[in-house]
């Protein structure tokens, strides 16, 4: 269903360029059109009238754009926004790499000036836009509330597919964390650093690890080839025993041990970084494969590379949502793959949600990819029980025939 565009914003600190804004905005339809002349005015009014479209310049004295911009981040803003200014491309493109890094909903980022043709352009975008409702910043879970969904059993896996891009086929998964109250779907936002915090992460972890692996063994024999990758955080690489409980879960479940890729997440590393790198030998000793998550942000370098037998790494999102249009993301992209090739590791994109995004990562040698274009995640059961029925050529009709709430 379109959106239907009512109210705009227009932030500028110039009235002749708010001016033509405004007059050419009312040639293309019939809006509610408010003007700010800086980030501070613009904020104000955004925290008294929700709008369904925002454009705003970067450049402007008092507060500016990206101060508009951080208060966006914090309250989470989902509504559409055009980023604009008379500076460079480099610039532009860095900030568009902030905002969408932080989830804001950038539908595009132009240098001065914006003309008619590109405001209609903008509008239909925008009246396509994902219509979701504005959120608000949620507050985490206490240690109470993870410990009661621990015991009711609330905290389960789903898992995104990931997709061979010469064959289009699933060719993996990635065991996510949710935590299931009813029809109450609690993402891990919420609540993965507070069980870092508060000592729940290896708790939280099991629970998932163990769903994840007792759906996956459920796969049709013909289809046991696949690979399901898990978060390990390094907090929960402390305990000695978990590569001894990740082999027993496996052996439960008639699961190869090869079949798992173990994904360090950069996040949280112990306080004993050695105890990690015992924990991940060994773990390779027991034939896990092991993934470098993230790579390119946090823990994630040259120096892990070189020590630890990774076999895959994860390119973050970061690198990947803007890749189209960023020279520096396709630049880093590119040298990411030549290392993972170099090392004779596989590579992953995370984070895809374009068909020009796939035709862009495969042309620069990525064959691996999971991403919302493809599928989002959904409950273990639910998408095993798919692919038994329909094969791996089911592909991105997981997003038309699969629903759950809270993905």
């Amino acid at each position: 269903m379109k959106k239907h565009i009512n109210s705009i914003l227009v932030v500028d600190d110039q009235p002749i360029v708010r001016r033509i804004f405004t007059r050419s905005l009312e040639q293309l339809g019939s809006f509610e059109i408010i003007e700010a002349a800086d980030g501070l005015e613009a904020f104000n009014l955004i925290k008294q009238k929700h709008f369904d479209l925002i454009f705003c310049d970067l450049n402007m004295p008092i507060k500016d754009g990206l101060y508009l911009l951080q208060r966006l981040i914090e309250i989470q803003y989902t509504s559409p926004i055009v980023l604009f200014s008379g500076e460079g491309e480099t610039l532009l493109n860095s900030a568009k790499v902030l905002a969408t890094y932080y989830h804001l909903n950038i539908l595009g980022v132009v240098r001065k000036p914006i003309t008619a043709t590109m405001l209609s352009e903008f509008l239909v975008k925008a009246c396509n836009a994902d219509n979701k409702p504005q959120t608000q910043v949620i507050a985490t879970l206490t240690s109470k509330q993870l410990e009661y969904h621990l015991n009711k059993g609330n905290v389960l896996a789903y898992l995104q597919p990931q997709y061979n891009l010469d064959t289009m086929q699933i060719c993996g998964f990635e065991a996510l964390a949710r935590i299931v109250d009813g029809d109450k779907v609690i993402s891990p936002s919420q609540f993965i650093h507070a069980a870092e915090e508060n000592k729940f992460i290896l708790r939280i972890t099991k629970a998932v690890v163990e769903d994840a692996i007792k759906n996956f063994s459920q796969l049709d024999v013909k289809y046991r080839t696949l690979n399901l990758s898990i978060n390990i955080s390094g907090k929960v690489l402390d305990e000695e025993d978990l590569p001894f409980w990740l082999e027993e879960v496996t052996s439960k479940h008639n699961i190869s041990s090869s079949s798992i890729t173990c994904e360090l997440t950069e996040t949280a590393i112990p306080s004993n970084p050695s105890v990690m790198i015992v924990a991940l030998l060994r773990l390779r000793m027991m034939k896990f494969k092991l993934s470098i998550d993230d790579f390119g942000t946090g823990f994630a370098s040259l120096e892990q590379l070189h020590m630890l037998p990774f076999h895959e790494l994860k390119i973050d999102r970061c690198f990947v949502e803007n890749i189209v249009t960023n020279t520096k993301s396709q630049a880093l992209f590119t040298r990411s793959i030549l290392l993972a090739n170099d090392l004779k590791m596989t590579a992953v994109a995370e984070g895809v949600e374009s068909k020009e995004t796939v035709d862009v990562i495969k042309k620069l040698g990525c064959n691996i990819a999971q991403g919302f274009y493809f599928c989002k995640p959904f409950p273990a059961n639910k998408i095993i029980a798919t692919i038994n029925k329909e094969g791996l050529d089911y592909g991105v009709k997981f997003q038309r025939e699969l629903t759950c709430e809270g993905a």
